[in-house]
């Protein structure tokens, strides 16, 4: 794919779905309290209302536009510094993506305490972004065909 947007939301949208997926995992087998999808739901409402349905809808549409955002600057990334360790890109992206929004603006905005009290959520947390940034890079290397262009 040569559309660098297009695949940068692509690769964003499956490693947000992959990193949810591994969130409810952990919640279901008790491990951590709250999930990525409640903490971007809690991004826009108040705490009572992110277990609603409609909760659960603004939880699934900011945390996919999130991640298709961080999707496509690792594949402008890409794009521009080149394939090679393109899994430590990912990381890297991982590791931006951590500390901007749980680190700072979860932290700034006050909305998910649980985060803060329970450093075996918080760790992992930490995975998931891992896991999506992971899965990010691999989709941009995989299945990008960027043109080199004289800028």
């Amino acid at each position: 794919m040569k559309d660098t947007l297009t695949i940068g939301t692509i690769a964003g949208i499956i490693g947000t779905i992959v990193m949810h997926l591994l969130s409810m995992l952990w919640k279901s087998l008790g491990l951590i309290k709250i999930t990525s999808l409640q903490v971007a739901a809690s991004l826009f409402l108040s705490w009572n209302q992110v277990t609603t349905p409609i909760g659960y809808m603004v939880g699934v549409l900011s945390h996919i536009m999130i991640g298709a955002a961080g999707g496509v600057l690792l594949a402008y990334f890409i794009r521009f510094s080149g394939k090679d360790y393109y899994w430590l890109k990912g990381l890297a992206l991982a590791g931006f993506m951590l500390l901007a929004g749980m680190g700072f603006v979860v932290r700034i905005l006050k909305i998910a305490p649980q985060m803060g009290n329970d450093s075996l959520t918080a760790l992992l947390h930490i995975l998931n972004y891992m896991v999506y940034g992971l899965v990010c890079s691999y989709i941009i290397a995989r299945y990008s065909k960027f043109v080199k262009t004289n800028c």
